[in-house]
């Protein structure tokens, strides 16, 4: 191991470890506090969750800004500072608008962050090794995330207007996150002159990488899936069933994180031997239970909403890794990031579109229909994958 892969990994544990801690009451239980603390209504509940799907949205335009700078510190540290600035405004709060304005202040730098990490894990990791490393600190981030869901949840659960004291503090370890990861040394990589359009960018890469063009494609099909459900499930646990807020974070925070946490370095593995196709059309399979399971919760209650997070966080040990690290198989050298921007700005498209049906399916048909649309969308996704690998003749399946 060489010297700037080792200051690599110890510094991508300290951010994952930061990470983590700031993400765990964030992806737990923010659309819970809107609901409960402040009264949010559903459609105030969709345009919440659209809030990462507009930072990947925008992810392109900010990693085409970088890309002509000859650092991404500069770009990081700002994130990071805003990061903060957006959390110390939740004490300010005292309507569901202004918190959903605040927590997309919030979010926004993810769309700067994961494209800056793409490229350096991809520079600084050999790729015998990536997905192990990457997979270890997956198992730490989602280690801290799942310590701060349970207390967050439990604070809550005495307070729920503790609620901004408790993101003040997620702001500074979100922002000490971004900092983090501008320490990490950066290699030397090409420059661009100037700046490109975003949409001619994409345009042009589907043109020229079929291949990343149809991972792309059936990716989205299985995120359509999984993104139609994020105003779904949170008013399914809390008007449906009638969970507390110590219950849904034990569901999502620590049942849906215990799989991630104990086997993404395994997983990780798995992908380094393995090309996206075959790996993301078994992990889609596998997710496809999830929705079908949570809909068990109308007749089994909160305890088939338990079971249903153990299936998930099985599943989410491998799409945490494909979804981070399966660009680089189709990417050239410096072109890392701009291939994982691209891939978060089809992330934020379908984020934007995607909760919409799940509310609309949910209003009009009832939560049975939001949950099998996800559910079909699983299996095709999945399907689509192995159909494209057996074509592609890139590996036996």
């Amino acid at each position: 191991m060489t010297n700037c892969e080792k200051k690599t990994l110890k510094l991508h544990l300290i951010f994952s470890f930061f990470n983590g801690s700031s993400m765990g009451v964030t992806t737990s239980l923010y659309e819970v506090i809107a609901r409960r603390a402040l009264g949010a209504s559903a459609f105030q509940i969709t345009l919440l969750v659209m809030g990462l799907p507009v930072a990947w949205l925008l992810s392109s335009i900010f990693t085409g800004a970088m890309q002509t700078q000859k650092s991404y510190r500069p770009s990081l540290i700002a994130a990071g500072i805003l990061r903060i600035a957006a959390m110390a405004g939740m004490f300010w709060v005292r309507s569901p608008w202004q918190y959903l304005v605040l927590m997309i202040l919030f979010l926004l730098p993810l769309g700067i962050i994961n494209p800056a990490q793409n490229f350096i894990l991809a520079r600084n990791y050999p790729d015998e090794r990536r997905g192990a490393w990457f997979g270890i600190a997956t198992s730490v981030m989602n280690g801290m995330s799942l310590i701060t869901a349970i207390s967050g949840g439990a604070l809550l659960d005495i307070n729920e207007q503790w609620f901004r004291w408790i993101y003040f503090l997620v702001g500074i370890l979100g922002g000490i996150t971004s900092f983090v990861l501008a320490a990490i040394p950066v290699p030397q990589r090409k420059k661009l002159e100037q700046w490109e359009n975003p949409v001619k960018k994409i345009v042009s890469i589907f043109k020229t990488d079929k291949k990343f063009w149809i991972f792309e494609r059936n990716f989205f099909i299985y995120g359509f899936g999984f993104l139609l459900l994020s105003p779904v499930i949170p008013l399914f646990m809390v008007d449906a069933l009638q969970m507390s807020y110590k219950e849904i974070s034990f569901a999502r925070g620590v049942l849906g994180m215990l799989g991630i946490i104990v086997f993404s370095p395994f997983t990780g593995k798995i992908l380094d031997k393995h090309n996206p196709f075959t790996y993301a059309s078994k992990i889609f399979a596998l997710l496809a239970l999830f929705p079908i399971m949570l809909l068990g919760g109308n007749i089994f209650g909160k305890f088939a909403v338990y079971a249903a997070y153990i299936c998930y966080s099985l599943a989410m040990a491998g799409i945490t890794i494909v979804w981070n690290l399966g660009t680089i198989f189709f990417a050239e050298p410096d072109y890392e990031a701009t291939y994982q921007s691209v891939h978060i700005t089809m992330t934020g498209l379908r984020g934007l579109i995607a909760p919409v049906f799940g509310f609309v399916a949910m209003h009009f048909l009832g939560y049975p229909a939001a949950f099998g649309l996800s559910f079909s969308l699983f299996l095709l996704a999945s399907f689509m994958m192995k159909s494209a690998a057996k074509k592609s003749m890139m590996e036996p399946s």
